[in-house]
């Protein structure tokens, strides 16, 4: 919030979306009129904001979940996918949000996140989850991981991924990881097409510390969100914990996650 108590608001667009501008255009008009402004962004803020605002299905609202957190300000969703898991307005319901917006102190609700490290110092974090992936696509890889200092096993598998809470509803969950409530906190670690007697998710405790070496001889990929981070050689470390902070979500809790998940798995109709 500026000097003049107005809110600065970052617009993050799905660009591939007419009605995402549309939107966007009379939440400017709504913004205005209460003396708030509104700035487009993308992955980078090219002004300082108060909050972020993803207009679109969850992969925009990942996106702007992103911007928000590397600036450690607030997000919030408004909704134009078929599913909306994460965005908590509709299109119709943008004075509803700038009444919330309005608030002191706003209602939030913080969401763990993941954190991703090499030895060399290099820092990256995610919303999601942190994947470490063979390269081609027709080698399996074998990735060493060991958990708070000791070994655990080495997989040969395609990957294996690392998930928050809420991207256990992301990668992880289409490859049988568990569904997890996004106010728990646990780190989830899933194997992708494992060639090992153990193919199920580990739950493990939100401070636990996993350790993944290349054992194979060819390269493997870090995707953070779905980004590649780096690659790493034969023998080099990524170590993933908790993130550093949370990531901030303007939210009236107005969908429980028994709801979120009917909704998004359409077991209404089932």
């Amino acid at each position: 919030m500026n000097a003049h108590g107005s809110t600065r608001l970052g617009l993050v667009l799905n660009p591939l979306r007419t009605e995402a501008a549309q939107v966007a255009a009379r939440l400017d008009v709504a913004a205005t009129a209460r003396g708030h402004t509104t700035i487009r962004t993308g992955l980078g803020l090219p002004a300082p904001v108060d909050v972020v605002v993803g207009i679109g299905g969850d992969g925009t609202l990942l996106e702007a979940a992103q911007v928000a957190h590397a600036a450690d300000i607030p997000v919030v969703g408004v909704n134009l996918g078929t599913v909306g898991y994460l965005t908590e307005f509709e299109p119709g319901e943008l004075e509803v949000l700038l009444d919330v917006l309005d608030q002191r102190p706003r209602p939030e609700l913080g969401r763990m996140t993941v954190r991703a490290e090499t030895a060399d110092g290099s820092v990256w974090h995610g919303i999601n989850d942190v994947v470490v992936e063979k390269v081609l696509s027709q080698r399996v890889v074998r990735i060493a991981v060991a958990i708070n200092g000791e070994h655990f096993t080495t997989y040969r598998a395609d990957g294996i991924i690392v998930a928050s809470p809420l991207g256990s509803t992301a990668y992880s969950l289409s490859v049988g990881g568990p569904v997890l409530a996004p106010e728990l906190e646990a780190l989830v670690l899933t194997p992708v097409a494992p060639h090992s007697l153990l193919s199920r998710s580990l739950v493990l405790a939100p401070d636990s510390v996993v350790e993944f070496r290349n054992a194979s001889d060819r390269a493997v990929r870090v995707n953070l969100d779905g980004r590649e981070a780096r690659v790493l050689g034969e023998g080099e470390v990524l170590v993933v914990r908790r993130g550093d902070r949370p990531v901030r979500f303007v939210s009236l809790g107005r969908h429980p996650f028994p709801q979120g998940v009917r909704k998004q798995f359409g077991l209404d109709h089932a």
